[in-house]
C-alpha cells in the first residue's frame, strides 16, 4: 500500500511540474509576444514618420494650400508621436520610455508653435522656436534607435541613482 501511496505523490508532483513548466512557458511567451508586438508598434511608428517626412517635402511652397496642408501633416505626426510614447516599453530598453515621452511633448510643442507661426500671419521667431523643438524631438527618436541597437549614446549617461538622464538642448530655445 505505501508503493501506491508513493506514486500517487508522485503522479500529483508530476502533475504539478508539468503545470509550473507550462505556466512558466506563457510566462515567456508573454514577454515575447509583448515584445514582439511592441517592435511591431515601433516600426510602425518610424514608417509613419517616414511617410510623414515625405509628404511633408511633397509639398509645394507656392500652393496656396501649403500651410494648411503642413500644419495638417505635423498635427497627425504629433498625434503619431503621442501614440508611440504611450506604449509600454519592455525591459531591456533603458531610458526609452522618457526619451519617447520626451520626443512625443517636443513634437506637441514644435506643432503648437508652428500653428502659432503660420496662422494669423507668418512669425519667423516662433517658426525657429518650432523648429528647435522639432529637431529635439527628432534627437530623442534617434537616441531611442541607438538603444534598440545596443548602443547608449554617449550624450546620455547614468547618475549615481542608476536613472539615465536626457541631455540638455544644445541651442537656446527662446519662449
Amino acid at each position: 500500500m505505501k508503493h501506491l501511496s508513493f506514486r500517487r505523490k508522485d503522479a500529483v508532483f508530476f502533475r504539478m511540474f508539468i503545470l509550473l513548466f507550462i505556466l512558466f512557458m506563457m510566462t515567456g511567451c508573454k514577454k515575447n509576444t509583448e515584445l514582439e508586438n511592441y517592435k511591431a508598434n515601433m516600426n510602425q511608428f518610424f514608417e509613419n514618420v517616414k511617410i510623414f517626412d515625405s509628404s511633408i517635402n511633397a509639398i509645394d511652397p507656392n500652393s496656396e494650400t501649403a500651410v494648411s496642408e503642413l500644419l495638417a501633416l505635423l498635427d497627425s505626426m504629433d498625434t503619431s508621436f503621442a501614440q508611440m510614447a504611450s506604449l509600454e516599453v519592455p525591459d531591456g530598453f533603458p531610458g526609452v520610455a522618457e526619451l519617447a515621452d520626451e520626443a512625443s511633448s517636443c513634437m506637441s510643442e514644435a506643432v503648437s508653435y508652428y500653428h502659432q507661426a503660420y496662422e494669423g500671419g507668418y512669425d519667423a521667431s516662433l517658426e525657429d522656436i518650432a523648429r528647435q523643438k522639432y529637431e529635439r524631438a527628432n534627437m530623442m527618436l534617434q537616441y531611442i534607435v541607438s538603444i534598440f541597437r545596443g548602443d547608449i549614446p554617449e550624450e546620455l549617461y547614468t547618475s549615481d541613482e542608476g536613472t539615465e538622464e536626457i541631455p540638455e538642448s544644445t541651442e537656446p530655445v527662446e519662449e
